[in-house]
Order: structure tokens, then sequence, then C-alpha cells
């Protein structure tokens, strides 16, 4: 059964907190180590690309000698020199502009254009290719000819080449001359290794972000959850301090130490609070329960009927003090102290129908009514005291606010289809506003018309409220221009002859 869970503190969500606290710092951490392992591969990979183009360059110069030697030579073919010079995947592509026909083609016999490879290799090659292409490779200074050469590269055939351009006008040879190397396949391999490198410091990098959070959460974020869910589970006054041998870091155990010392402090002031109520609920009701028995002997001897009203109205009032008495005594032990609602079921109408007939027979001015159509087996989940405590609050309010005259009915019925028994109070010649409808049950709340008609404090319809609360019960109200309703619902029935309750 619910027991006025949302009259329990409310501590902070702690996992909302670490979520902050937490997740948003290591995001942060890993979008960073992240670009940190990202560039280390891309400068690497740029490294090792700007070697093999530095290779392609030697390639270069030897052309350039190879030219010059062959014009001082008087050598009149450079076929004999050029298939000596390509190594790894490099390849000599040369046109000769005095024979338009002739393109040839220099490589050595190991020397991969195109591609054969398996499928996973081939995945590997495109990535490697795609960030190949994107790299600045810039130029190179020839010490020999004081000047600098360019580099670029292309893509073709979903491979990155590195290319050098050579025009060459000379009595030995007029024409182009351009190196090539397919870089892809020349740091495939390295591309590899390097990338199972940044998955391994990635992968590590992870282990220790995984393993941080664990040990914060073990040892800071879990104890302060068990000390939240602790209190949690106790009313706002009734707590006991939380003890726990679980590991946890210094600054937790000085936290709980100081929350624990807090609640100890209060269950001190309320252990006095509680014994300075008792005692005042036992001197005021005795004097009070001694006026009304001093009245109701006066009331004997007594003929005239203007001091009999006097006397019944002084008696009224001592019955009120009485019931306030009862009523605060009630609330502090439950609501406010946490006390356990009593596991006791009454029949309604044993309780409800006395009450009924003593203000019938005190208060002539009005017309009471009275009805029930219930099971006599039927038992609610609710104590005496309480169930007198509503119906009185009720009937005062329904006189209170009524005029002389009016009707004031009270009922009872059982709903069989949604096992719930409802208990109805309604009086006419009174009405509330719509816009006050909403703050009735608030403490010490009263409407303008109310602190003009009566005199009270304000907590009648709070202490009713807070009842049901306990009880899991509704309590609602409903207001015309000339009739107000108060209907309580009890959703926690069983008949006599059953031990469980059902809901």
């Amino acid at each position: 059964m619910k027991r006025f869970t949302d009259r329990r503190m409310k501590l902070p969500d702690w996992k909302l907190s670490q979520r902050t606290l937490v997740i948003i710092p290591h995001l942060l951490l890993i979008v960073l180590i992240s670009s940190t392992i990202f560039l280390y591969g891309y400068t690497r990979i740029s490294a090792i690309l700007r070697k093999e183009s530095y290779d392609v360059y030697h390639t270069y110069v030897n052309i350039e000698q190879t030219i010059n030697q062959a014009e001082y030579t008087n050598n009149k073919s450079i076929e004999e020199f050029l298939p000596l010079l390509p190594k790894g995947n490099e390849f000599i592509y040369v046109y000769d502009a005095t024979i338009d026909t002739k393109r040839i083609f220099y490589a050595n016999n190991n020397t991969e254009i195109t591609n054969k490879m398996t499928n996973y290799d081939q995945l590997f090659k495109s990535v490697l290719t795609k960030m190949l292409i994107h790299i600045d490779l810039g130029s190179v200074y020839n010490v020999y000819t004081d000047s600098y050469v360019d580099f670029s590269i292309f893509e073709h055939l979903d491979s990155a080449f590195v290319q050098i351009n050579k025009q060459v006008d000379s009595n030995f040879f007029t024409g182009e001359i351009a190196v090539f190397n397919n870089v892809s396949i020349e740091i495939l391999e390295d591309f590899k290794d390097i990338l199972f490198q940044c998955l391994n410091l990635l992968a590590l990098f992870f282990a220790v972000i995984f393993i941080t959070i664990y040990v914060n959460k073990k040892l800071y974020f879990k104890p302060l959850k068990h000390l939240k869910n602790h209190y949690v589970n106790f009313t706002k006054f009734n707590m006991k301090v939380y003890k726990s041998k679980k590991p946890a870091i210094k600054e937790i155990h000085e936290t709980i130490d100081v929350v624990n010392g807090a609640i100890l402090e209060l269950q001190d002031g309320l252990k006095e609070s509680k014994s300075f109520l008792d005692e005042m609920v036992h001197e005021i009701k005795n004097p009070a329960h001694n006026i009304k028995n001093e009245l109701e002997l006066l009331e004997d001897y007594v003929e005239d009927q203007e001091i009999k009203r006097g006397l019944e109205s002084v008696k009224k009032e001592t019955e009120n003090i009485s019931s306030l008495i009862s009523s605060i005594k009630i609330m502090y032990d439950i609501y406010y102290l946490g006390a356990s609602a009593p596991d006791i079921w009454v029949n309604p109408v044993d309780i409800i129908e006395p009450v009924f007939e003593e203000y019938r027979t005190k208060r002539t001015d009005r017309k009471f009514n009275y009805d029930y159509c219930i099971n006599p087996n039927v038992r609610i989940w609710i104590d005496n005291g309480s169930l007198e405590l509503i119906i009185r609050n009720l009937l005062d309010n329904a006189i209170k606010y009524s005029k002389n005259g009016s009707s004031i009915f009270v009922g009872i019925r059982e709903q069989l289809n949604d096992n719930i028994v409802v208990l109805d109070v309604v009086n006419t010649d009174s009405s509330i506003e719509y816009s006050k409808i909403g703050k009735i049950f608030e403490k010490y709340y009263r409407t303008n018309w109310a602190k003009e008609q009566t005199v009270g404090a304000g907590i009648g319809l709070w202490s009713i409220k807070n009842i049901t609360e306990i009880y899991d019960a509704v309590v609602s109200v409903q207001s015309s221009p000339n009739t107000t309703g108060f209907v309580i619902t009890f959703k926690h029935v069983k008949y006599a002859e059953e031990s469980t309750s059902s809901n």
C-alpha cells in the first residue's frame, strides 16, 4: 500500500549529477584523445609519404644526370639508361617530341601499377588513398639546377600517385619525362601497422576511461546513491542514521558523518517536541473533558433556555478544542514523526452514524439526512480516530458555511465495479468560488467570505487532506451556486472474512 510517498524527503537526483560530472567531461576527453591519436597517425603517414616522394626525387635526379651524361658522351639512345632507374613501384613515362607516337614506360619487374589485391587490402588502400591525396607535399630544392622541383599527387585507379615532370630540350633528347610512384601500394603495409597502433591506443584509452568511471561510481557516486536511497525510504522526520562499511573516498565518509550528525540532532529535537506535545495534549484534554462534564451537570439544573443555549455553545467549543488537539496529535504522530499507519480496518457505518446522530440531535437548526448503501461486512483501511476526525471536520464545515434551515446530507456508498467506498458530505446554501477550489486544502487557507462569517484556524481541510494521503484515499470538492459537496474515496477495501485487501 502506498504511504504518502510525495511527503518523503526530496533529495537531489544523483543520476543527473553523475551524467553531468562524469559523462560530459569524459566525452570531451575522448574527443581530445581521439583527435590526438588521429593526428599522430596522420603525421606518421605524411612522413612516410614524404620519404617515398624523396625516393622519386632521387630517381628524378638520376634522370637529369643520365641525360647530362648522355649529352656529353654523345650517346644516341636514352633507352639504354632509363630502364635501370625505376625501383619499387616507380615507373618512368617518356614522351619523345620528335616522334609523336613514341610513348614508353619503364619499370622494374616488381612494379604494380594496377590494383591486384584482396578485398580486405583494397578497403585499406581506398581509405589510405583518400588520406594521401589531401596531403600537400610542397617542393624540394634542386642544387644541381638551382631551382625548386614540385611534387604533385593525384588519384588514379583507386590509388594515389606521386609525380615529378621533367621537360627536356637538348641535343640528346627533346620531350617530357615523368617519374611516378604508386604510393598507396608502397605505404599500404605501413598504413595498416599505424592504423592498428592507433586502434590499440584507443582501446587502451577507453579501458582507462571505463576503469576511471567504474572507480568513481564505486567510491563516489554509489555511496552517495545508497545514502540518498536510505533517507528516501523514511519520512522527513523519522530517520535512522546511515551506516555503511563499503569502500568510499574520504570526502564521502565525511559527508555521511555530517548528515548523520544532523539527523541525530534532529531526532533529539523531535523527542523533546513529542514529549512536550504529549504533555500539552494531556493538560488540555483533561480540563476540557472536565469542563464538558461540569457543563452537562449544570444543564440539568438550569431551566432558562437562553442560559442552556449558552452552556451548549461553551460545551461545543470544549468539544472543538478536544477534537483539534486530537487532530494535532494524530497528524504529528503519523504525518510528521512518520509512524506507520496502523493496520486497522473499520466499518465506516459504525464510526460515521453515531457522529451523524450526535450532530443531528444538537443542531436542530439544520436539516440532516443520512443514507448508506454498503455491505455490512465491508471494511476500509483507516483508524477510528482519523475517520471520526474527518466526518466531524466535514460536518463542522457544513454547519459553519451554511444558513439556518439548510440541508446537510451524509452518504456512504459502495461501488462494486471499482471496489471502492465513497463518503459524501453535501450541504446547501453555500458555495466556493471556482478559483478558490484548488486552494481550500492548503494549510491555514480560508476564503474571504469564511473569514467574515466564522472563526477558525484553517487547518481542518488540510488535516483531512493529509489523513487521506496517509491511507491512500482521495478527497475532492464539488461546488455549485447553492451547494457544496466533499467526496472521499477509499481505495483499500476488504470484507470482514477476508485477510487481504484489494485495490
